[in-house]
This record gives structure tokens, sequence and C-alpha cells, in this order.
């Protein structure tokens, strides 16, 4: 027993330095003027038609590049694309609604310069435009209705760098989704 301990001990250590020299952390401040930055995720739909009803997963993607230096941070300028849907039965006789968003839009952040190796926090408003396809089971051959709408919202948002180019990324607000989590890589 006493041997197999040894072993377990020493392969331990040996994947905890093993982790700090592949994982030696991301950079300090990672966005910076000029530095390109893309994002994609997975989180909860933000609901603009319909009734509210339902779980609406969705799909995130979005670029940034830092512009401006302003104070410890940098101001980002980018663009972000997001695809949700909803679907919801009602009662007894299996009546249903379902909604498929689509949502472009361009992007604007604050990234505040913690000078903590790997990580970055921000805050921004999105705006754009976004195309809802609605259908439901009132009659058939119904497919609903296929607004576009302006779109706008604000978000907060933190990532984590494990590398020089790769870390996980979240965001929060009434933006797309109303929370996602995702992977994140640095360009530049």
């Amino acid at each position: 027993m006493n041997n197999k301990l040894k072993i377990i001990l020493l392969f331990a250590i040996y994947a905890v330095s093993l982790s700090r020299t592949t994982y030696a952390g991301g950079p300090l401040d990672p966005v910076r003027v000029g530095s390109w930055t893309i994002n994609a995720g997975v989180g909860v739909g933000a609901h603009y038609f319909g009734n509210g009803a339902g779980f609406g997963p969705a799909l995130k993607g979005s670029f940034e590049t830092g512009m401006w230096d302003l104070g410890p941070g940098v101001i980002t300028l980018g663009g972000e694309a997001t695809f949700s849907f909803f679907s919801h039965n009602y009662g007894v006789d299996n009546w249903n609604e379902s909604w498929f968003n689509v949502i472009l839009g361009a992007r604007a952040a604050y990234h505040y310069g913690w000078n903590v190796e790997g990580l970055d926090t921000y805050g921004g408003i999105p705006l754009g435009i976004g195309f809802c396809a609605h259908g439901n089971g009132d009659y058939p051959g119904n497919s609903g209705y296929t607004p576009v709408y302006p779109y706008a919202g604000i978000f907060f948002g933190a990532s984590y760098f494990f590398t020089k180019t790769i870390g996980i990324n979240g965001e929060v607000g009434y933006n797309s989704t109303h929370a996602n989590i995702g992977v994140v890589f640095k360009l530049k």
C-alpha cells in the first residue's frame, strides 16, 4: 500500500507541475489597444416576442478589437450574432407556439485592466437588428408572423485566459442572451 501511495503522490506532483508549465496563465490585461478576440458560447436566449413561456437555448458568437485606452482599461468595438429558439405546448389540446430568433448587432464595451494575469472583465452595450419567425399550432398551415425589430441591451462579462490565446468566457445581462458561457480566443 505504501508503494501505491508514493506512485499516486508522484503522479499528482507531476500532473500539477505539467499543468503549471502548460497552462502558465494568460497575458496580463488580455484586451489592449490593437488586440482581437473572438468568443463562442451557449446560453439562455432572450425572449423578445411572445408571452415569455418556454425555455430558449441560444448560440452566440462575437468579436471585438481594442480601439482606445481609457484610464486603466480599453474601449472595444465589435459585432455579435445570436440564434435562439423557444417553444411551448399549451393544455390538453397540445397546441404549441415557437419562436426562432436571429439577432445581428454591433457592440461596444469597456474592458477594465485589473493587472491580474489572464483576467478580463467588461461591460457594454449592443445595438442591432433582430428577426423573429413565429409559428403556432392554431390552425393547420398557419405559420404565424415574422417581425423585424430593433435590438439594444446591456451586458457584463468576464474572461479568464489559461494560455496567451485560449480562455473561458461568460456574460450576463439583458442582451441577445440573458446568460451564456463559452470559449474565447485572442487572435492578436
